[in-house]
């Protein structure tokens, strides 16, 4: 059951990094997504500063309750998330032209893989 707890919890450790910078210092946060924060309208630094908060948050806080209470479908959750996240990549490097910038795309892709066999190590283990 420690082997699960770990699994689910990994994601979530990924990405707590970026949603605290997200929170606290978004200008210096946006340099590793490749952009200058400063140079986006007041209207655009709001939504980025709230929606990748609560996205690089909300996949600690699904990790962690995971964990915690050995329930797979919150660490699923993450999993869905991050199917639809690696899609939009792919949308994006192939019809809209951005390529696939690998930095990004390969923890995407680690941290749907890694949220996937967490869900099944705990759903295995319910069994």
């Amino acid at each position: 059951m420690i082997l699960a707890r770990i699994v689910c919890l990994l994601p979530g450790l990924m990405l707590l990094p970026s949603g605290i910078g997200w929170l606290l210092n978004p200008a210096e946060t946006s340099v590793g997504f490749g952009f200058i924060f400063n140079d986006l309208s007041l209207a655009a630094q709001n939504a980025l500063i709230r929606d990748l908060t609560a996205f690089f948050l909300l996949v600690p806080i699904l990790c962690l309750i995971s964990a915690i209470t050995l329930n797979y479908i919150w660490v699923f959750s993450v999993s869905i998330l991050f199917f639809i996240v690696v899609i939009a990549h792919i949308v994006a490097a192939t019809i809209h032209g951005t390529g696939f910038i690998m930095q990004m795309f390969l923890p995407e892709v680690a941290i749907l893989i890694l949220s996937l066999v967490g869900a099944y190590l705990i759903a295995k283990q319910k069994s």
